[in-house]
This record gives structure tokens, C-alpha cells and sequence, in this order.
């Protein structure tokens, strides 16, 4: 098929076609799976010659070493430290129906099991050299045979090894397979000396010996089991039917001829009851389902990519994948999505051309040659079309139209006939019938003509200069072409041109017509468009093609992945912007050995035959996809901790753990063991107490923490297969990192008690320096009282004392009758009454240094001079202290004015002082007297400051004060004041000498 300019027919075919690097057409029988290989780039170990799958999901592989493999990685499994066997290499696998994984080992080392994360020895007294097969029995049995030439056949019942090969009279030769039948027979196939010919042997249930089957077995034979229980044996002149699954021998056995250059054959069956098989030297074999006698066997080998041609066994897993053992590592056969088309050959210069007729078939131009693939069939090769360039294109009334230079063609199923009139050599690009039968043809530099009854015809008016570069008939039969930049729309003899709609591809749904370019998908629906954007859906951008089904699927063919979407959901995108749009991917995981024709070639790129299939094309052919037997992986995916590493150290197979004291760092190890694409199983993680939220990690398979601290951790994991399925339970794994002993209680215990006493000093440090600002302050009080005393006692007094010792000396001069005399005396009498005071208030104003308060109080009692009726008490409590002077002045004045409301208000007859010392020094009064009202006590009374005194004197030694009414009657007054204020310095309390040491 032409480009549109011909210099990209001839460039952009070589420009833009990558290599695909290992893109190989597969044989005839393997065309329907996806073939993939772990060799030694890959890291797989060599010499493999036997697999199986445990329960919980991983792939054992015997070699030299023994190996489990996760689908991402191989995971060497070594003897524990100072096992006897931990040099032996294994030579034979079974899986319990318990689910654990026995081996047989070489070098007289007898059968190991792997147990909680390590292999354990299971104690065959004197083993044979080799354990080449073991089987598990009805009864729970286990027996193994030698593969030496030692007739030895040993069985573990209830705990013990016993030899039974010559007690049961096994027949000689060395043992090549065990088979149990549903019937309890066991089968054992047999090699003699020499490899030449070999035997089968039964021991029927019950039976005391064994017995020679009839069948004749050649070579090396092997025995095995199809999906109903019959018994199949395989060896070099082929594969067959030996019994039924209840042990009644086949009578009309069904028989394939064996492999070419077959050394020794190993079978296995597939889910669908195909067959599959071994050679050890020229690859393997299958066999499809149906089984039909005497169909000769597909081969794969090296030249088809297979690891080594020397294989080994064959093995079919849980999720129906077929994995070989070869000498070069491992491979994998499932059944692809996509099947590539081994019939259409590529066309990487002309390109390919695709285009289906009414009846369902799908016809595909390649290398000058038409391919017609009916409903249900294969593509046949029907016509030679000779060189040159052209166009293909549905013929409303059956069968298509292929337009060539100078020439026009109907094909009708596998006829071709011409039709004549057409007109010049010009070069086609596209075609499209229309739904009034004009066959419109884009013909390269000359624009538009159509064809009806009458002939051809050129296109007028505004389609007269119109190029087209990909044209296609909508669902209702209107001509749509791409002429960049804008859209037209033919429909009937009208014209619609739609501006800067001309994408690199155009396609017709259902109901819809579809453009893509590098912006995204968009859809023409009764004359609006609407875009899903690129940033939206990534996956939308650059698509070459698009098919909607009567499934009610959509499918996008981009440049390396095709997908599949919802119709229904497609179309709610594209009318709700915050719609998802779920799809399925399908890329070179899932069968497609190529990519998409570039944007080079014109014309439909994919179609939908008769049969429901999806064709496309690429560049190495054309490809098919039956969506009716696309199969979802329902399996939900087993999850396994596959190990923690910490510090050098690695733990296998972890449940809980208790970890090193210290440990800051780890790595866990998991793995989803869904195999059928392991690229694509997707996980998350959580570590409670360090992750808020659940991590995507993606296709990745360790989780690293650090910076942990010591505790107890739960580390969760859960992960989805390749379809999405996931299993939410996942696996679990809890660890304990011990604290070291700066991380522990004690320590912290002592820190606390460190802080604490630090607090404490600060905390006296700090009452100290309050303590003597507030002394400091004191002190200059009193010292400016004491100067004041002093003046007053100096001047004031003294100058007073003088005058009235004057007045004395005239009074004594006067006449006892002078008049005046007694005014005299009785001022001179007044005036020692004002010195008396004056002494007293000077007294008041010099401090009290060394008082005893006791005394204070007691003189302040008497002082009042309550009546005979009022009982006082005066109560000490604690060892007495020193006080500080200029507390002890506060605390008079205080405890004064205290009595004197006590005696002017209270009319109490009862009066109760009790003196505290402690950390605090505290004073308490009570009376029994009419106590206070509360509003009273706590604001004074207006006018009054005796109340509002107290509390200021109280708050300049830093204590606090309380007075309030009593329950039952009566007045309470609480003083309380720090002891490092009130008690002299150096006697405040249990670190009052260390802080002055220093």
C-alpha cells in the first residue's frame, strides 16, 4: 500500500521501523503461546533438569544446588550450617499433597524435606547412591527409588524407612519413573543395561509383588499422569496411552509418533489436555487438544529461541503456564492474548492492507499476495496481485474492492473479478464505499474521483482540490477523510468540513467517528466533538487504530500496546471529565511480536472478522486476538515474605522475629507468586507505626526501612496478578528490635531522675535569687526605717526630751498657786506620753533580728487585750527555725493586724495560732468567732486597707495568703511563705549546703 508522499514510502520504512530484537515468528503448534526464557543473562542457573510448585506458589528447580524461583528471581537454597548433606546436590523433587517439598539427593545423602525455611534431613538409613524419583502413595507413603542400576526401592510408613524392592520383587533395571494410578496401582517405568530397551512394571493394590506389563518400552521411558487420571509413557518411538486412570489397560492405546532425534523423552500435560514433552537433544515437543491419534508432534528448539536444546522435564503450573527444564536454564509457555499469524508474511517496504467483507471474511494484502481468513479459519493464500501499490476496501453488496494502477478488482470469497473502466495509472492511497454505492478512491497527486453505475467520475466543487490521507465509511454510510489540517464529511452530495480536526488517524465505530494524534482521542458525535486529553489518559496519544465490537468492547491499537476498554465506560470519559477509563493492556508480554504500522502507511490498520476476532495489523504481519477465549487470571495471588536482611544477616521464610539489640536498617524481601506474567504483579506495603498510608511499590519486591528505633513492628504486603486480581490478605510479618541499654527503660528511668534533680537546682537556684532581690529590697527598707528610727531618736525625740525637761525647770520655779502652773504640768505630761510613743514606733521601725515568733505572738495576744471570756492557743508544729529579720518584721505586721480584726469583729471566744515548719513556713488563725462574709474576705472592705495590706506584704515575701469563713463559724487566715525567704540563709532545705559549697 502507497504512503501519501513518496518520499516517505521510501524513507519512513527505514527510519522508523526499529529492529525488534529477538522477534521471532514461532513454528507451526507453538504460534498460540508466548515463549519466554530464563538463561544465564537472565540469572538462571544451568543444568536444570526438574521442576515443581509447592503450594504456596514458587517454582523448585533441581540442578546442581537447589533453587526456588518467585518469577522474578533465583533463590539459591543451601543446607543449614553443619548439616552432614550440605554439599549434596539434588537429583529428584516431589510435593506432598501436604504441600512440602521432598527432595532426593546424590552422593548417598537419601531424602531431605524443606521445613519453616530450611531443608531437613529425613534419616534413610544406608541410602543408594542417587534418589532419581519419589512418589507419594494413597496412604500417605512415601517411596523412593534409586536411579542407579541397584534395584533399590525404599518407603517411609509411619516414621520408618524399610527397603522393598526385593521384598516386592521389582524386576531389574534402573528405575526412570513412579506413578501412582486413582486406583492405587503403582506403576514404575524401567531401563535396562544399555538404555536400549526398557519395561514397565505394576504393583497392584494389595498385591505382594510386582508384575511386567505387556507394552514394550524402548530406551529410557518415562510414565505420567494426563488431567483425567489415565496413564501415559513416552520413550523413543513415541508417546502413548497405557491405562485408564482406575489401571485397565488401554485396548486401542492412542499413539503418537515421537520427536525427531529424540534421546529421552519426559511428558507432562497442560490444563486443556495437550501434550508436551522432552528429547534431552533436540528440544521438546507438543501434542495440541485435542488429542487425535497419529498427529505428528510441533518442535521448539534452540533455533526458536528455546534456553538449550537439551531439556529435561516438562511441568505445568497452578495458573496453566508449561515451564522446561533445559541444560541453559528455563522456559515458560502460556497461552498468548495475541496470536501472530504465521501465514501473513511482512511487508516492511509496501506495508500490508487490511479490509473485511460482508460474510465475516477478513482479506489482508502482503508481498503482492491476498489472504482471505474466513470465519473460524486460517488465513489461505487465494490470490497473486503482482507488484505495485494499492488499496483494499469493503464492498457494500459482498466481498471487497482492490484498487491498483489502471485497475479495479471484486473479490468475492476466494474469486477475483476485474471491473473494467478504470481510469489512468495514478497510484491509489485510499478507498471507501459509501452508502449510496460510489466507490470514492484517493488517488496520489490527483486528488478525489468515485465511481457509480455510469462510470467514474472526478470530485467537483470544494472536493476538486481536497487531498485525502486516511478514508473510511462511517456506521452510516457516509464518506469521512482526514485532509490535514481539518476533517470532511461527506454525506449524501453535502459537504462538511471540520477545521483542524485532521488527525493521523480516523476510524468508525459503532456510532461514532474517531481521530487520534499526539493530543489525545476524539469523538464526532452528531456534529460535536469532544477529546479526551493525553494528560488525562497517556495511553490515548499516538493511536494508529480503533475497533469497537458488537461485544461492547472498544479496542485502541497504539505504536507498542494495543488496549481494551468498556464502550460504556469509554463513552462515560468522554461526558464526565473525572470518569476512569479501566483497561486491559496488551503488549509484547502477551504474545505481539511487533508494533503497529508507523504513520507512513495509509488505510485501516484493524478489523473485526465474522468470528469475533480482532485482526491488526504490524510490521512483521498481522496478528489476531479471539476475545471470546480471552481467559482473565482469576487466581488470586499467593503472597509470601520471602526474607529480612539486617547487619549481614538474612532470615529465610520469616513468621515473627526478634532482632538485635541496635538494629537501625532493614530489607524484607517479598514476592506475589502469580507466574503467568510476573512482570505485571503489582504490590503494597505497609510497616505499622512508621508508614501512614499503604506504598505502592509497583513491580518492585524489596521494602528498605532505616532509622528504626527499638519496639515491635508489623509489616504487611499484598499484591495483584496480571489481571488485576488482588489478594488484600497478602502476608504478614511481625518483629521485635530490642533496645539497647541507652534505648531502654533503666536508662531513661535515670535520665529522668538526672533532669529532674537538674530541675531542681534551677528551680533553687532560682527561689535564691528571688529570695535575695526580695531581700536585698527588704533590707533597704528597713535600713531607710532604721536611719529614720535613728533621726527620729536623734532629733525629733531628743529635741523634745529637752523642751520638756525646760518646761519641768520653770515649772518648778512657778508657785504652786500661779495660774497656769497645772496647764504646764499637764502639757509636760502629755509630752512624755509622745516620747514614750515615739520610743515605740521608733522600736517598730528598727527589725527584729533573732525574734522568736513564738513570743511575737504571744506578745501580740496580749497587746489586744481580749476579754477574760476569749480562750487563745498558740500551737507549734515542726523543728522551729530561724527566721529572717525582714521576713519575720512582714510576718508580725501580718499576724497584727490579724488579732486586731480578730478583737474589733469577730466577737469570737475562741482563738486558735498554730505555727508550721516545713519546706514552707505556714501561720494559721482561727477564731469560733461570726465569721466573714467570702465577697468581704476576698476584695476588703471599701475605704478599709488592712485586709489589702496583709496581701501586699504577703506577696513581697513571695507567699500567698488566704482568708476565709469557715464551715460551721468563724474566720480562717492561712500565711504561707517559701522557706528559702522566710528561714535564715544556709538553713533552707536538703541542698541549701551543697549549693553553698559552691
Amino acid at each position: 500500500m502507497l504512503p501519501l508522499l513518496q518520499c516517505v514510502a521510501l524513507c519512513l520504512p527505514l527510519l522508523l521501523t526499529p529492529i525488534v530484537s529477538g522477534a521471532q515468528t514461532p513454528p507451526p503448534g507453538f504460534s498460540s503461546y508466548k515463549h519466554v526464557r530464563w538463561g544465564a543473562d537472565e540469572g538462571a542457573p544451568d543444568g536444570i533438569n526438574q521442576i515443581v510448585q509447592t503450594a504456596d506458589g514458587y517454582l523448585w528447580l533441581a540442578g546442581e544446588y537447589l533453587y526456588r524461583f518467585d518469577g522474578s528471581g533465583f533463590e539459591r537454597i543451601d543446607w543449614p550450617a553443619g548439616a552432614s548433606a550440605k554439599r549434596a546436590s539434588p537429583s529428584g523433587l516431589m510435593v506432598s499433597r501436604s504441600g512440602e517439598l521432598w527432595v532426593g539427593l546424590r552422593g548417598n545423602a537419601g531424602v531431605a524435606v524443606y521445613r519453616r525455611g530450611a531443608l531437613r534431613d529425613m534419616g534413610m538409613p544406608d541410602p543408594p547412591r542417587t534418589i532419581f524419583d519419589l512418589v507419594e502413595a494413597p496412604d500417605g507413603s512415601i517411596w523412593a527409588a534409586s536411579g542407579m542400576f541397584d534395584g533399590q526401592l525404599r518407603r517411609l510408613r509411619k516414621g520408618r524407612w524399610e527397603s522393598v524392592g526385593d521384598a516386592l520383587k521389582l524386576p531389574g533395571g534402573a528405575v526412570m519413573g513412579l506413578v501412582f494410578t486413582r486406583d492405587g496401582t503403582l506403576w514404575v517405568a524401567l531401563t535396562h543395561q544399555g538404555g536400549d530397551s526398557g519395561a514397565l512394571a505394576y504393583l497392584a493394590p494389595g498385591a505382594s509383588r510386582f508384575q511386567l506389563a505387556r507394552e514394550k518400552l524402548s530406551g529410557r521411558p518415562h510414565i505420567a499422569l494426563d488431567p483425567d487420571g489415565a496413564l501415559w509413557a513416552s520413550d523413543t518411538t513415541g508417546t502413548r496411552l497405557i491405562a485408564d486412570a482406575y489401571g485397565k489397560l488401554a485396548t486401542h492405546p492412542v499413539h503418537f509418533p515421537a520427536a525427531p532425534n529424540i534421546r529421552t523423552a519426559t511428558l507432562a500435560f497442560d490444563r486443556g489436555g495437550g501434550l508436551w514433552g522432552t528429547t534431552a537433544s533436540a528440544g521438546i515437543f507438543h501434542v495440541p487438544a485435542p488429542l487425535v491419534p497419529g498427529t505428528a508432534p510441533s518442535t521448539f528448539g534452540v533455533a526458536n529461541g528455546l534456553t538449550s536444546d537439551f531439556a529435561y522435564s516438562a511441568f505445568a503450573d497452578r495458573e496453566g503456564s508449561i515451564w522446561i527444564a533445559t541444560e541453559g536454564g528455563i522456559d515458560q509457555f502460556r497461552r498468548a492474548a495475541a496470536t501472530q499469524e504465521p501465514a501473513i508474511p511482512a511487508d516492511p517496504i509496501h506495508g500490508l492492507a487490511i479490509a473485511t467483507a460482508k460474510d465475516g471474511s477478513v482479506y489482508i494484502n502482503s508481498s503482492q499476495a491476498l489472504f482471505r481468513a474466513a470465519p473460524g479459519e486460517a488465513p489461505r493464500r487465494i490470490l497473486a496481485l503482482g507488484p505495485g501499490d494499492l488499496s483494499m476496501c469493503t464492498a457494500r453488496d459482498g466481498g471487497i474492492w482492490i484498487v491498483q494502477p489502471g485497475r479495479l478488482l471484486r473479490v468475492l470469497g476466494d474469486r477475483a473479478e476485474p471491473v473494467a473502466g478504470h481510469p489512468g495509472n495514478a497510484i491509489p492511497t485510499n478507498c471507501a464505499e459509501d452508502r449510496l454505492g460510489r466507490l470514492w478512491v484517493a488517488l496520489f497527486d490527483r486528488g478525489l474521483i468515485w465511481r457509480d453505475a455510469r462510470g467514474w467520475h472526478d470530485a467537483g466543487g470544494a472536493l476538486a482540490h481536497r487531498q485525502a490521507w486516511d478514508m473510511i465509511a462511517t456506521a452510516s454510510g457516509d464518506l469521512a477523510f482526514t485532509s490535514p489540517p481539518d476533517l470532511a464529511v461527506v454525506r449524501d452530495n453535502q459537504l462538511t468540513v471540520m477545521k483542524g480536526l485532521g488527525a493521523a488517524m480516523i476510524a468508525a465505530g459503532t456510532r461514532d467517528i474517531f481521530l487520534g494524534d499526539a493530543r489525545g482521542l476524539v469523538r464526532l458525535r452528531d456534529g460535536r466533538a469532544t477529546r479526551l486529553e493525553e494528560s488525562r489518559f497517556p495511553w490515548l496519544a499516538q493511536l494508529r487504530g480503533l475497533v469497537q465490537t458488537p461485544r461492547g468492547e472498544t479496542w485502541l491499537i497504539g505504536r507498542t500496546a494495543i488496549s481494551r476498554v468498556a464502550t460504556a465506560d469509554l463513552d462515560r470519559a468522554f461526558v464526565d471529565p473525572h470518569a476512569p477509563l479501566e483497561r486491559s493492556q496488551f503488549n509484547a508480554q502477551d504474545g505481539l511480536l511487533s508494533q503497529a504500522q508507523h504513520g507512513g502507511f495509509t488505510g485501516i490498520q484493524s478489523v473485526v472478522g465474522g468470528d469475533g476476532r480482532l485482526w491488526f495489523l504490524n510490521r512483521q504481519g498481522a496478528a489476531w486476538f479471539d476475545p471470546a477465549r480471552l481467559a482473565r487470571n482469576g487466581l488470586v495471588p499467593p503472597v509470601r515474605i520471602r526474607s529480612l536482611a539486617s547487619n549481614g544477616q538474612t532470615w529465610r521464610d520469616p513468621d515473627s522475629l526478634i532482632l538485635p539489640a541496635g538494629t537501625r536498617a532493614l530489607d524484607i524481601a517479598y514476592a506475589g507468586l502469580s507466574l503467568a506474567v510476573p512482570q505485571r504483579v503489582h504490590f503494597r506495603y505497609l510497616l505499622e507505626g512508621v508508614d501512614e498510608h499503604w506504598v505502592d511499590a509497583g513491580a518492585r519486591r524489596t521494602a528498605s526501612y532505616t532509622n528504626l528505633g527499638p519496639g515491635r513492628y508489623r509489616f504487611r504486603v499484598i499484591a495483584a496478578n496480571n489481571d488485576g486480581v488482588w489478594n488484600r490478605t497478602g502476608a504478614t510479618l511481625a518483629f521485635e528490635i530490642r533496645p539497647t541499654f541507652i534505648q531502654g527503660w533503666p536508662f531513661k528511668l535515670l535520665c529522668a531522675a538526672v533532669l529532674i534533680a537538674l530541675a531542681w537546682l534551677a528551680y533553687s537556684m532560682r527561689m535564691r535569687v528571688v529570695a535575695g532581690r526580695i531581700r536585698l529590697r527588704m533590707a533597704e527598707r528597713f535600713e531607710e526605717r532604721e536611719r529614720i528610727a535613728r533621726e527620729l531618736h536623734d532629733t525629733l525625740l531628743q529635741a523634745i526630751q529637752s523642751l520638756t525637761l525646760r518646761f519641768q525647770l520653770a515649772v518648778d520655779d512657778l508657785p504652786p498657786k500661779q495660774p497656769g502652773r497645772p496647764s504646764l504640768i499637764q502639757a509636760i505630761d502629755t509630752a512624755d506620753r509622745v516620747i514614750a510613743e515615739g520610743r515605740d514606733r521608733v522600736l517598730d521601725l528598727r527589725s527584729r533580728e533573732g525574734g522568736d515568733i513564738d513570743q511575737i505572738l504571744r506578745d501580740l495576744v496580749a497587746q489586744q487585750a481580749f476579754t477574760a471570756f476569749t480562750q487563745t492557743g498558740i500551737a507549734t508544729r515542726g523543728t522551729a527555725r530561724p527566721m529572717d529579720a525582714l521576713a519575720l518584721d512582714e510576718v508580725t505586721h501580718i499576724a497584727g493586724e490579724a488579732l486586731f480584726n480578730v478583737r474589733r469583729h469577730a466577737h469570737a471566744s475562741r482563738i486558735q495560732i498554730e505555727i508550721r515548719y516545713g519546706a514552707h513556713f505556714t501561720l494559721r488563725i482561727m477564731d469560733d468567732g461570726i465569721g466573714i462574709d467570702p465577697e468581704l474576705a476576698a476584695t476588703g472592705k471599701q475605704g478599709h486597707f488592712g485586709l489589702a495590706g496583709m496581701r501586699e506584704r504577703a506577696r513581697k515575701l513571695r507567699g500567698s495568703l488566704a482568708i476565709r469563713p469557715l464551715p460551721d463559724r468563724g474566720t480562717e487566715l492561712v500565711l504561707t511563705v517559701p522557706g528559702s525567704i522566710a528561714y535564715k540563709a544556709g538553713r533552707r532545705g536538703p541542698f541549701a549546703r551543697l549549693w553553698s559549697s559552691r
